[in-house]
Parts: structure tokens; sequence; C-alpha cells
């Protein structure tokens, strides 16, 4: 997994310091990088012109760099969109206009054939705060609009312009396909609302390695030290490699079944898929396991009932809202404090979820999407959020609710999931999952990694550990599909075996 910060400003001045770099260095580094990214993009792509949207800072400064850098491999313009006020971004403007490159008002883009040209987008990097007030602020709305409609290659510096800090977004935000940010990852590319507009992110030097600049600054907030972003080798999946076992060496996992048995059978499909030895699907209903249900498996167990041999258990999909139904499965819950357990949808609208937590909150692993996230804080008196402050906010809130219960594991979904947890040391850590498809927006999929985790969690994995498997098995599962829209439940089942 890589590490990720809120912001990196600390970081370039620990390295100016404790490395003896100049922030000319990091920016003439940082030119180089995207100098090459071009030069690399050209092999393969035609590419006639490069054109550099500047602003008047040292993002500005960068591109007006790498104008210098390209001038005599590609036909180069920039276009000013703020006279260069900080001090590198003069120098560097005066020497592009030394080497002959050509500079613009940014009106003058609008007539500028896109075609088999690169957009570099300098405008503005990270620590971008407000949006575009003052009196330049409507025709960068305007240009960022005629850029993003057009079909060229767009890259950006550091972070696209109209991306705050946080993560949310301006009134425009530069569309890019490939966003070459500086020195390390930075916290606010992979919120929910900019993954429309990163493109593929890559991280680029500043004139030291990687590892030396992500620990530059040894006193960092403790807020900036525990983000990671999510990488497929963090996925450990349950491979058997003992030869003398049989299924209950992989765990009895227990599907809770309520008024919409589809769901528990989607999760018990994908539990079975995911390892678990025995599944076993439970209603509290003598009848239950006399009656035909459609669509299940003979693959199964069915209860009425909990047996004495239960690994895990999974609650809430399809659950609905019947008080005898769901006091059954909280009574267990509270009775069974070392049967670890996954608690997703509507077991999330339960006034009883609260003193589940408060009891019992070792083992469980909470899956919320965000109208559940909602709810879900609410019932645990952590206030009243709307389902926008809940994507908006997600890593402050799945903080807070940590914070509350530091037993447990939330797992906040998302276009870029969020899974947090507290370590031994009573640490706070956010893992960001950015492998997500909207292949997966679709009815049935939340229940599918519901039974993915019951059944990492009834192999042994720590709830950590299953969490985060499970979701980035999940993620790349439904990667496979060719057409995305076309992902059923079924088919991203499938697709765990093939990973």
């Amino acid at each position: 997994m890589q590490k990720m910060f809120y912001d990196t400003r600390t970081l370039d001045c620990a390295c100016r310091q404790r490395y003896a770099l100049s922030e000319e260095i990091m920016m003439e580094n940082a030119a180089s990088a995207l100098k090459n990214e071009i030069c690399s993009i050209s092999l393969n792509r035609k590419i006639q012109k490069v054109l550099i949207l500047c602003g008047s800072g040292n993002n500005g400064a960068d591109g007006y760099a790498l104008a210098r850098l390209i001038s005599g491999s590609f036909k180069t313009c920039v276009f000013e969109c703020g006279k260069p006020s900080s001090p590198l971004c003069v120098l560097q403007a005066e020497r592009a206009r030394l080497c002959g490159v050509s500079v613009f008002e940014a009106d003058s883009f609008f007539a500028e054939n896109l075609d088999s040209a690169v957009v570099v987008d300098c405008i503005f990097g990270s620590g971008f705060k407000g949006g575009f007030t003052d009196q330049n602020g409507e025709k960068l709305i305007n240009l960022l609009a005629f850029v993003n409609s057009s079909e060229c290659l767009k890259i950006a510096c550091d972070v696209p312009t109209g991306l705050h800090a946080d993560g949310t977004l301006a009134q425009s935000v530069f569309k890019a396909d490939i966003t070459l940010t500086m020195g390390a990852q930075k916290f606010c590319l992979y919120s929910d609302m900019a993954k429309n507009f990163t493109g593929k992110i890559k991280v680029c030097g500043l004139g030291i390695s990687r590892e030396l600049f992500e620990k530059s600054a040894e006193n960092l907030e403790e807020s900036q030290k525990n983000l990671f972003l999510l990488e497929q080798k963090d996925m450990i999946l349950p491979y058997r490699t003992d030869n003398l076992v049989n299924k209950g060496s992989f765990g009895n996992a227990y599907i809770a079944c309520g008024e919409k048995s589809g769901a528990s059978i989607i999760a018990a499909n994908a539990c079975l898929k995911f390892g678990a030895g025995l599944v076993t699907l439970i209603r509290p209903d003598e009848n239950f396991s006399k009656t035909p249900i459609p669509g299940l498996s003979m693959e199964f167990l069915v209860t009425n009932n909990f047996g004495p041999r239960i690994s895990a258990l999974c609650v809430g999909m399809g659950l609905g809202y019947d008080e005898k139904i769901t006091e059954f499965y909280a009574k267990f819950l509270l009775d069974s404090p070392d049967v670890r357990c996954v608690l997703d949808a509507d077991i999330l609208y339960s006034p009883l979820l609260l003193e589940i937590l408060e009891r019992r909150p070792k083992g469980c692993v909470l899956t919320p999407h965000p109208k559940e996230f909602s709810e879900l804080l609410r019932l645990c008196g952590l206030g009243n959020y709307s389902v926008d402050e809940c994507i908006f906010r997600r890593a402050e809130l799945v903080e807070n609710f940590c914070r509350r219960f530091p037993e447990s594991v939330l797992v906040a979904k998302g276009a870029n999931s969020a899974i947090g947890v507290f370590t031994a040391k009573e640490d706070f850590n956010l893992f960001i999952d950015s492998f997500g498809s909207p292949a997966l927006a679709k009815g049935g999929s939340g229940d599918a990694l519901a039974g993915m985790i019951c059944a990492l969690l009834a192999q042994n994995y720590e709830a950590k550990d299953a969490a985060i498997t499970a979701c980035l098995a999940h993620s790349l599962a439904a990667c496979k599909i060719k057409n995305n829209f076309a992902l059923t439940p079924t088919d991203l089942i499938q697709n765990i075996g093939e990973l």
C-alpha cells in the first residue's frame, strides 16, 4: 500500500531544509517529469502541439519550465491564466520567453484547434481553496469547460485545477486523462468527487527518492501519518496451502435471511465462492428449512436456529424491518461476543445496533453505503448528516465513528471506498480502495461484498484484513467485465474465481 497525505507542502518544506534542495531544483524535476510523460505518450500517439495553461503561482511556474524544456521538440504555446506573480513564476516565465516560447493571453486559447494537441493544466496546484470568485473566475470556468469538451489528451500537473485540498470540487474542474502528482500521493485525488477528473494518477519525484520525501517531515500531524492507498498486492486471497484439511477447517458462515431472500442468497453465493467451508442460511421460522426457497442452491445448509459451530455471521441484506426477526439476530450477537460478524444494509437502521456495538464491538465489520452511513451516525449519537455530507466528509466521519467504536471496522462504500480502523497502538488508520468501478452500481453488489467479508472472517482473518482483502477482490472482480453496464452479482461472484 502507498502512503497518502492531506497536504504535501509540509513535506516540500522539510525536504528543502533537510536535504539542501532548493524550490527551484524541485520545480525543475516536476517539469522534467511532465516532459518525460509527454515524450512517452508521443511514441504511440501523434502529438502536433503542446498547449500549457499557466497560473500565476508556482504551479504556473512548473508550466513555464515545461514549455522551456520541450519547446525544441514540440510546437509549444503557453496561455496565461493569470499574470506571473510568485518569484519563481516570474523567473520561469522570463526563461521560457528567452527560449522563444510563444506566450498568449488565455482568451486566445478558444481559437486553438485541439486536434492532436496535449493540454497541460498548470493553473492551480495543491492547496487550491475557495472557488473562481474573482474577475478572472468566469473566464477560467469557460476555459475549463472548453477544454473538457474536447477530445484532446489532458494532463494535470500535481492536482487538477478546481479540485480542493479536501477532495471537494469548485464550480468547474479540469478533467484530466492523466494526473502527475508531485512527491507523494495526495488524499484529495481519491475522493469520490475527484474520480471523474483525475484520470490515471502517477507520482513523480522532485529530486529525491519517494521514500526519503515521505519520511522527510518527522513532526507531521497525526492525521497525516496514517492514510493509505490500497494496491492489488494488499489483497491476500484465502489460498489453501495445507492438504490435511476438511470443510470445517474453513469455517461455517451463517447468512441471515429476512424479508427478501434474494439478497441473502447473493451473499451466501459470494461467501461460498470466497472460501468458506460451509455456508448456512438462517431465518427464525419453523417452516424455513421445509419450504423451497426460489433461487437457493443445494450447496447451502438451511436452518431456523443457530448451531454450536458458527464461525461468523452476516446479517442485514434484505432483512427488512420486522422487529421480531431483527431481535432474533441481535440477541444472538449480544449473547455470542466471540462470533465475528458483518453488519450490512437493514440492520444498520435498527435501534438495537447501538447496543450491539457498545457491548461487543470487537470483530464487527460494518459496510454502509452513504444513506446507511447517515443513519448509522444518527443512531450512534454522532450527529445528523445528509447523504451528501457522508460522501463529501467521509474520511472525517469514518474517523469519528471509529473513535467511538475503536474495536470495530467500518467500510464506507463509495466510488473510492474508505476502510477505517484503530490499530493496537490506538492509531486511526484509513485505507482507500480506488479500484471501484461504476459496474458495481447495481443491486446485489453490496450483498456480495458482505458475503465475501463474512467468508474471510469465517476463515479466521482479522476483521481489518478481511475488510481490505474482500474490498479489493470485490473491486477487481468487477473490473473483469467487458461492458461495465452488464455486470450482475452472478458475474461478479463468478469473477472472484479468476482473480
